[in-house]
């Protein structure tokens, strides 16, 4: 995880998404999903091959920025004309953390190495196209004790920041709990601290991936 949380921000699904596509009478339905490790990408394939159980190919790609791993998948259709598209796909949009899936009803027609590579592209684009890819970015957890009389002046500055506050609390001071954008982060902390003289210093708590 040390490696993964190396990266400033990522592109990923907020959700899943399907698509349809048909080629000569054969069926290539696109699943994308998001997926953070190996056991969710399992778990996901398991589930879309017991939903299409007459399906005869179940080809996909995932990348997981654990590791960096990247694999695909051809499950029985000539090699190269499945999983690769697909993971070029995936690696095109700079798409992570997520599984494609392409399932495919056989229709009776072949289509050939070139039709298969052309249909699975389609399919892998199009799932991707009507999926809602949002960008998690390094966030920082800090909590912020402010006097009363200098609650006014961080009320004012806090606009100007990427963050959310996810508790206020007021009891002997306000403290603020508070999720910053990590490209913020330390010109929050020098703000804060030069306008209220060093009598309120952001205390950093703990650095992750979040969607702001």
């Amino acid at each position: 995880m040390a490696d993964a949380l190396q990266l400033q921000e990522y592109r990923t699904p907020g959700g899943a998404a399907q698509s349809l596509y048909e080629q000569k009478k054969s069926r290539f339905i696109g699943q994308l999903f998001p997926a953070a490790d190996q056991q969710q990408v399992d778990a996901l394939l398991a589930q879309v091959r017991k939903q299409h159980r007459e399906a005869r190919h179940h080809t996909y790609a995932y990348r997981l920025r654990t590791d960096h791993v990247e694999r695909s998948s051809d499950d029985g259709e000539p090699q190269g004309t499945a999983g690769r598209p697909i993971l070029e796909v995936l690696q095109k949009a700079q798409i992570t953390d997520a599984l494609l899936v392409v399932t495919r009803y056989f229709g009776g027609v072949l289509l050939g190495a070139s039709g298969l590579l052309r249909a699975y592209s389609k399919a892998a684009s199009l799932a991707v196209a009507g999926a809602d890819i949002i960008t998690m970015c390094t966030c920082i957890d800090c909590i912020l004790t402010v006097p009363y009389n200098l609650y006014g002046v961080i009320q004012n500055m806090l606009p100007g920041y990427t963050l959310q506050i996810s508790d206020t609390r007021f009891e002997v001071d306000v403290t603020l709990a508070l999720t910053v954008k990590g490209s913020d982060y330390q010109r929050l902390v020098d703000e804060v601290t030069e306008r209220t003289d060093g009598r309120v210093v952001p205390k950093k708590i703990k650095s992750h991936f979040s969607y702001l």
